[in-house]
């Protein structure tokens, strides 16, 4: 989108791990479900989603307030590649017709236009300061107000409640973090009780997939600084996540040490050789991987080292 300066999926005001929006809805997805009734088109005040174990929802929902359809608007507004808003309306209808069922797209192009007027407002608000909990939450407040301008409250629930209540956990654990007065045991309870309060199930579950996978990787690097054995790495593992997580990860690690003694292999034969070592050493997904790995080797090996004391 050039004519304004936020990029695609600009709504989400906190990256919170990955995938918290919806991925785009095949034939079977969320949109092939019978139509739901309409929602209002004028934009009125209303309260915010409310935390997720006291929202309350609609007696019939309306499955095209979904935050799908944001990744919808989004991936719209990526290929439209407009200079303009006029422009980019004129070819919004045959866009979203990749991705919507006819009886859906006008009330859609509604929506996806009060979508870009409030984007582009939102291009005026600074952005918080990074670590600053006050601040974060100020501009969650400001960008409450600005969604009230341009949408529904049924609207702002059905398009944007996850992504709101994502935001207002994240604003909790900045404040729980910054509160030095707290213990540790206090802060890990408060942001439990703050994470049960604001997220449903499914996104607790992304979230601690997340956190997961991050701790196995971090336990990971500090094994290898350390040059641990195969079998300090597997008792360090079993400890921390149980006997088959640390199996999975013995085979990983297996898996990784091939490929990496393929490529040294590889890297060091003449050109000639490298022409039949590429078929015999690399099945086909890997020869698609190969120029990439080579590279970031490359790139790696001319990264220079920090000298002793991070001077």
């Amino acid at each position: 989108m050039r004519w304004v300066p936020w990029a695609a999926g600009g709504a989400v005001l906190i990256a919170v791990g990955g995938g918290w929006l919806a991925s785009l809805p095949d034939e079977d997805g969320p949109f092939a479900a019978e139509r739901g009734p309409a929602a209002a088109t004028t934009a009125t005040a209303g309260p915010e989603p409310r935390p997720a174990h006291t929202a309350t929802a609609a007696a019939v929902p309306d499955a095209l307030l979904n935050s799908s359809l944001i990744s919808i608007f989004d991936q719209v507004l990526s290929e439209a590649q407009a200079d303009n808003k006029a422009a980019f309306m004129a070819k919004a209808p045959a866009l979203l017709a990749k991705y919507l069922r006819e009886d859906w797209r006008v009330r859609a192009l509604g929506l996806l236009e009060r979508y870009v007027d409030m984007q582009e407002a939102l291009t005026s608000m600074p952005p918080p300061a990074p670590g600053d909990p006050a601040q974060l939450r100020r501009a969650l407040q400001a960008r409450e107000a600005m969604r009230r301008r341009y949408f529904a409250p049924e609207e702002i629930e059905g398009l944007f409640g996850d992504q709101i209540r994502q935001d207002n956990f994240m604003a909790d654990k900045l404040e729980l973090l910054a509160n030095t007065a707290l213990t540790p045991e206090q802060r890990t309870a408060a942001l439990k009780q703050s994470e049960q309060a604001w997220l449903s199930p499914e996104q607790r579950e992304v979230r601690r997939e997340a956190v997961a996978h991050a701790d196995v990787m971090q336990q990971t690097a500090a094994l290898e600084a350390r040059g641990a054995s195969p079998q300090e790495r597997f008792a360090a593992r079993s400890e921390a996540y149980g006997y088959e997580v640390a199996r999975n990860l013995a085979a990983l690690d297996q898996e990784n040490q091939d490929w990496n003694a393929r490529l040294d292999r590889y890297a060091a034969a003449s050109e000639a050789e490298q022409a039949r070592l590429r078929e015999t050493l690399f099945n086909e997904t890997e020869r698609l991987r190969l120029s990439g790995a080579l590279a970031m080797r490359s790139a790696a090996a001319r990264k220079p080292v920090a000298p002793p004391g991070g001077q």
